[in-house]
């Protein structure tokens, strides 16, 4: 990679490519280390102060425009910098708007895969701005490239492209209103979405005229399916430290095995903290909600109180594929328009569902129960909704094949009335309000309270019930605290005495002052001795075991005499029956070092050259048989095998390519972005 800063504090990084396929998206993700700008350090002395001098009216001034500034300039947030590059690949700029983008992109995708079940330290957690910024960098680079070669997309190509994604499709056809009304959810114009779009094909383009030229020979399919498939069965003999009980330990190993153990030992910190909490729900009964406040809330969230149309239906299913040929079409719509017939002559539609029906409902006459229109397929939703109670439908197609459906019953869409919710909106109401009065009742104990006696005056002062904790560590919390690792490091954060600022935990809201700690110390062998002789013989139950391993495998290395060393040493041998290296080995478990040491034996009856090491459990092993795959099993099974091998390879060669690419690329990174992934 060329280093070179045209801008000063350009930062420059390099790193290996791995990418996913999501879809029909191309999604490229990117492991890389950025230099390290170094952290400044805060001002908690001056905010500090800043806080215990707010009660006057000029400091809350100063403190408000201090906020103002922060919101409008955007401090310590990179999603609200003002328009300009963040990066460039090659000299080609990164705006922050496409990061943005990506970003928001990166956000939606997630919260459809986990259902919205994200917050802020999972997406630290998973570096989405670092993911975001990978995905510009190489979407640049795969550009780019695509420039040099020429390639294009031909705007007919593009139109036909679009108009195949099934979101911009009604009943398999594309669909102009579906298309803007999706762009305009999105925040797209069809222009931005088209190039969007062009850019994917084009990025797809690149590789596979990367990969194209892969291919898997046979012989390299048949040596892969023969080392995946190949089985053995292992005899084998364990050694396990608690099969060695007389163990000796004295006041000399005790001491000596302390010496040099100490730090494992050593009591971490603890602390003792005093706390108030607020708890919303002791202020429910405090919490006054009005009628006209019940009625504001229903009228804005009246989307929630409606019920939608819902349709009772049965019905008969005449399966097809996914992509029948129009003969078959033809036929089983032929087949389904005979069942409709005599449906419509009187014959009873269960018996003729379980007859003739494909669907597994069959066996309940074909009932479906009830659903709304959004549960089915277009097609059968629109049949279904157009017909009245009794009503038998002319059979109508989706992908699932041709149906035949009466529908039973019709029940139109409603709104709960006010009166019928207005005891759950008031209570609803009524905890909110009571978190809220929980914060203020905190807010105004903070305002007054500092440091020393002051919480427990002010508590005593509005009959806030103070409490004390037991010594607690920053790893364990204190007990009786949900999320106990929060309260601890809010308190061994603080000096002792000093008030916290509002904590919240589970919806309640504390304070809490650390009064008392015990700093990390080793304690005196008297205090661990039990301990440490535990320790010692644990050690030596397994020094104890690895040695008899050791001397069994010396003994059993003399030809033929497994067995006699086994029954020597007073051990059973067990056998592990066949597995491939991908199984879970019966009474061993998932234990690769067992498995690549069996695989290394090379003649049948041959016992590995050393002692294998699992969890302190030693395994002394003979293999015992192998069974090699069949050439008719690598027959049935070579277009996939190659397939899947085709596909490996391709990816660990775009992979390759990707990173040669990277690393004769020019890519800087400013300043002020690079700060966002310290």
């Amino acid at each position: 990679m060329r280093l070179r800063r045209k801008n000063a504090g350009g930062h420059i990084y390099k790193g290996l490519t791995r990418q996913a396929i999501r879809g029909n998206n191309l999604i490229f993700y990117t492991e890389f280390n950025i230099l390290k700008a170094k952290n400044h350090t805060r001002g908690y002395k001056m905010l500090d102060a800043m806080r215990r001098s707010a009660r006057s009216l000029g400091m809350k001034f100063v403190l408000m425009l201090i906020v103002l500034t922060f919101v409008f300039m955007g401090a310590g947030s990179f999603m609200s910098r003002s328009p300009g590059e963040i990066a460039t690949v090659n000299d080609e700029p990164i705006t922050i708007e496409e990061f943005q983008r990506t970003y928001a992109d990166i956000i939606e995708n997630l919260r459809r895969q986990f259902g919205g079940n994200i917050d802020d330290e999972f997406l630290r957690m998973i570096n989405v701005e670092r993911q975001a910024l990978d995905s510009l960098i190489d979407k640049k680079l795969l550009l780019q490239v695509a420039d040099e070669k020429s390639l294009s997309v031909p705007d007919e190509a593009l139109v036909d492209a679009i108009a195949r994604m099934p979101a911009f499709q009604t009943a398999g056809r594309f669909d102009q209103e579906k298309y803007n009304l999706l762009l305009r959810q999105n925040r797209l114009s069809p222009k931005q979405f088209e190039t969007l779009h062009k850019e994917t094909i084009l990025a797809r383009q690149v590789q596979n005229f990367i990969v194209n030229t892969v291919a898997v020979s046979e012989t390299e399919a048949r040596a892969w399916f023969e080392w995946e498939n190949t089985k053995i069965d292992v005899e084998y003999v364990t050694f396990s430290p608690e099969d060695f009980q007389d163990i000796e330990v004295s006041d000399d190993d005790i001491a000596a095995y302390y010496e040099e153990n100490k730090e494992k030992y050593r009591n971490p910190a603890s602390i003792k903290a005093r706390y108030i909490r607020f708890d919303s729900e002791k202020f429910v009964s405090a919490a006054r909600v009005s009628d006209e406040e019940i009625a504001t809330f229903y009228a804005r969230n009246e989307s929630e109180y409606k019920t939608p149309e819902t349709a009772t239906a049965s019905h008969i299913l005449i399966r097809m594929p996914e992509n029948p040929d129009p003969e078959m079409i033809e036929e089983k719509r032929g087949k389904a328009f005979e069942i409709y017939e005599k449906a419509i002559s009187g014959e009873d539609f269960s018996e003729l569902a379980r007859t003739y029906s494909d669907c597994p409902s069959s066996e309940d006459g074909g009932r479906l129960g009830s659903f709304s229109r959004q549960d089915m397929v277009a097609p059968f939703s629109e049949k279904v909704f157009s017909l009245e109670p009794g009503e038998i439908g002319e059979p109508v197609r989706t992908r699932f094949g041709w149906h035949v459906i009466r529908l039973e019953d019709y029940q139109p869409a409603s709104v709960k009335p006010l009166a019928s919710v207005e005891n759950d909106i008031r209570k609803q109401l009524a905890r909110q309000k009571a978190g809220d009065i929980a914060y203020e009742r905190a807010m105004e104990m903070y305002d007054i309270s500092f440091d020393g006696d002051d919480l427990l005056e002010n508590a005593e002062r509005f009959g806030y019930e103070v409490e004390t904790t037991d010594f607690f560590t920053r790893a364990e919390g204190p007990e009786n605290i949900e999320q106990s690792t929060v309260f601890a490091n809010k308190a061994f954060d603080l000096p002792i005495g000093q008030i916290s600022d509002i904590l919240t935990i589970n919806g309640a809201y504390y304070l809490l002052q650390p009064m008392e700690i015990k700093e990390a110390a080793i304690p005196d062998l008297s205090a661990v001795k039990a301990d440490v002789k535990k320790d010692v013989a644990e050690e030596k139950q397994i020094r104890a075991a690895q040695d008899a391993a050791k001397t069994f495998l010396e003994n059993a290395r003399e030809d033929g005499a497994f067995i006699d060393a086994a029954q020597n040493a007073g051990r059973t041998i067990a056998s592990t029956d066949f597995f491939t290296r991908n199984d879970q080995i019966p009474g061993v478990g998932q234990a690769p070092e067992f498995v690549k040491a069996a695989f290394d034996i090379r003649e049948i009856n041959g016992i590995h050259d050393s002692v294998i090491n699992i969890a302190d459990r030693f395994f002394v092993i003979r293999l015992a048989g192998q069974k090699v795959p069949e050439e008719s099993e690598f027959e049935e099974k070579k277009d996939r095998i190659k397939t899947r091998m085709v596909a490996r390879k391709q990816q660990e060669t775009f992979e390759n390519w990707m990173a040669a690419l990277r690393k004769n690329s020019e890519i800087q990174i400013s300043d002020r972005f690079a700060q966002q992934f310290n």
